[in-house]
């Protein structure tokens, strides 16, 4: 079975609300519906900036499933995904990168190929940070 869309969304919390992070996490995205979680990985960073990937498992005192940590260790976050997301993040915080499926997206190109038609790109605009006023207001 073929997967994707696939999205990697990062997170960050404080190193001391790793746990809470997660279970707040994977509680919101496992009743969303139309999305998959295929993958899971904590990144941390060490003094000199370097990065590496810690699975749920190793995480202490984390109240998960084990099955359910065994079954979002699939590997699909690579080295190089780690990597990246360890320049985000300092010694301080910790980054949850979370592997999804867009499930609802794999629906839709479905259904949009029995006429013929193409899923023809997906792109991803990021929040916009800045608010703006409107003017007189």
């Amino acid at each position: 079975m073929a997967l994707g869309p696939l999205e990697l969304v990062v997170l960050c919390f404080p190193a001391s609300r790793l746990n809470d992070g997660v279970l707040a996490t994977l509680e919101r995205l496992d009743s969303a519906p139309g999305v998959r979680v295929v993958d899971v990985l904590v990144v941390r960073t060490d003094a000199v900036g370097g990065a590496c990937g810690v699975e749920l498992s190793e995480l202490p005192g984390l109240a998960v499933d084990p099955v359910a940590i065994v079954r979002l260790a699939t590997g699909l976050i690579t080295e190089t995904d780690v990597d990246e997301v360890g320049a985000l993040v300092d010694q301080q915080t910790d980054a949850l990168a979370v592997l999804v499926e867009h499930l609802w997206v794999r629906d839709l190109a479905d259904k949009v190929a029995t006429i013929d038609g193409t899923l023809l790109t997906l792109l991803h605009i990021p929040a916009v940070q800045e608010v703006y006023a409107i003017a007189g207001t």
